[in-house]
C-alpha cells in the first residue's frame, strides 16, 4: 500500500499544478477585464440604465421568465442585464433564449458570458469590475436565476441605493454561530447578507483583494465573503425593502455546503463557535 500511495500523491500533484496554474492565469485575465461576450439588443449602453447582473448554472428554462420579470420593471431608465454563464453545455440554450426573446418594455441591453469553468456566483463580480474599470461608476443590482421579483423590484433598488452600503433582501442578524440567525428588518441590525436580491457601488470590486485573498477551499461562498469583505472595509450592510420569492429550491446549491459554510465564517470569525 505504501509503495503505490506514494506514486499516486506524486501524479496527482502532478495533474492539479498546472489546472492550478491555468485557473490562476485565467483568472488574472478576468481581473484585467479581458473577457468576451455576446451583445444582444441595443449595440450602445444608454445612460440612466439600471446594471443588473446575474449568474446562469443549472436552470436554463429560467432565463426566459427572468428576461419578462425585468422587462416588466417600472424604472423609467430602462435595464441592461449582464450575464455569466457558468455551464458551458447550457450555452446553446442561453443563446437560443436571448436570440427568441423579444423585449416590448424595459430591457434594452443583455450582455453574455461563457465561463472558461465554473467560476461560482462570484463571476458575476468580474461584470461588476470590467464596467468600473471602463469608467462606470454607479450601482450594481445582483439577482439570482432562481428568484421571482415585482415590477418595482428595480427601481426600490436604485431608490435605496448608498455608495457606502451594500443593501441586500436576504440578510441576517447572527448570533453566536452562522447558522443560528434569524431575519433582519429595514433599519435594523444586518450581519450577513445573500447577493440574490442586493444594490451596491460598482466600485467596490475594483479592489484586487476581493478576489485574490477569498481562499480557494471557500471559492463558491462568495455570500459569507461579500458580507465579511464589505465590514472590514467600512461598508454597511442593510435590508432592502422588497419583496422576492424563491423557486425551484431544490436546485440550490447551498443543500451541498451547509457544513462548509459554518467552517467558513468560523474561519472569518475566530471565537464563534
Amino acid at each position: 500500500m505504501r509503495i503505490i500511495s506514494g506514486p499516486r500523491r506524486l501524479v496527482t500533484k502532478l495533474i492539479r499544478g498546472p489546472k492550478r496554474f491555468v485557473k490562476k492565469t485565467i483568472k488574472d485575465r478576468l481581473l484585467a477585464g479581458r473577457f468576451a461576450s455576446r451583445v444582444f439588443g441595443r449595440d450602445t449602453p444608454l445612460a440612466g440604465e439600471a446594471v443588473v447582473l446575474m449568474c446562469l448554472w443549472n436552470r436554463p428554462a429560467r432565463l426566459r421568465e427572468t428576461l419578462a420579470l425585468l422587462d416588466a420593471q417600472d424604472y423609467a431608465g430602462g435595464v441592461r442585464l449582464y450575464l455569466w454563464n457558468n455551464k458551458r453545455r447550457d450555452h446553446p440554450l442561453y443563446l437560443r433564449a436571448l436570440r427568441e426573446y423579444v423585449a416590448d418594455g424595459g430591457t434594452t441591453r443583455v450582455e453574455l458570458v461563457k465561463s472558461p469553468f465554473n467560476l461560482g456566483s462570484i463571476a458575476r463580480f468580474y461584470w461588476a469590475r470590467k464596467l468600473a474599470l471602463a469608467g462606470y461608476t454607479g450601482p450594481v443590482i445582483v439577482i439570482d436565476d432562481d428568484e421571482n421579483f415585482d415590477e418595482t423590484f428595480v427601481s426600490t433598488a436604485i431608490a435605496h441605493y448608498r455608495p457606502e452600503a451594500v443593501t441586500a433582501w436576504w440578510a441576517f442578524f447572527i448570533g453566536v454561530s452562522y447558522w443560528e440567525r434569524g431575519y433582519s428588518v429595514v433599519g435594523g441590525q444586518v450581519d450577513h447578507i445573500g447577493p440574490g436580491g442586493m444594490v451596491c457601488a460598482a466600485s467596490i470590486f475594483l479592489d484586487d483583494e476581493f478576489f485574490t485573498q477569498l481562499p480557494d477551499r471557500f471559492w463558491l461562498m462568495d455570500d459569507i465573503w461579500l458580507s465579511h469583505y464589505a465590514k472590514t472595509r467600512g461598508l454597511t450592510l442593510a435590508k432592502l425593502p422588497v419583496e422576492i420569492t424563491m423557486v425551484l429550491e431544490e436546485t440550490n446549491q447551498y443543500h451541498s455546503m451547509v457544513a462548509v459554510k459554518e467552517e467558513f465564517y468560523r474561519y472569518l470569525n475566530p471565537g464563534t463557535i
